[in-house]
């Protein structure tokens, strides 16, 4: 390979390294909203039992528990999205670390290759 395909394949191994830790930090964003959507969801399922306490020795707010019971699924809902969004920035970050190991071994060869050239050239 010539000078010219290292180049190219150092700066495809560099836009490969810089697209995973973009995937990293995406994935750590998502993590953290992920914990945020659970705590949440906790807490709204934590206050629908104790609606529904309330609401079995008065029987006077029907109401107050569907609310509830509305928002403790949509923060469900919510945390189910996170987690398939989670799910797929994962992946794409495995296909990132694969693309990235193929580019690593395709400089190494290319640089093998060149190292190579330049003994033949310098041997006597």
């Amino acid at each position: 390979l010539q000078v010219q395909d290292m180049a190219t394949l150092q700066a495809k191994l560099a836009q490969a390294q810089q697209e995973k830790a973009k995937q990293g930090e995406k994935i750590a964003a998502y993590e953290e909203q992920r914990q945020q959507l659970h705590w949440e969801l906790r807490k709204l399922q934590g206050s629908q039992e104790q609606s529904k306490q309330e609401v079995s020795t008065s029987h006077t707010f029907p109401q107050g528990t569907r609310s509830l019971r509305s928002a403790s699924q949509h923060w469900q809902q919510l945390h189910q999205d996170s987690e398939h969004t989670l799910a797929m920035r994962e992946e794409e970050l495995v296909v990132c670390k694969v693309e990235l190991a193929f580019l690593k071994e395709e400089l190494s060869k290319a640089t093998e290759q060149v190292q190579d050239g330049n003994r033949q050239h310098h041997s006597p």
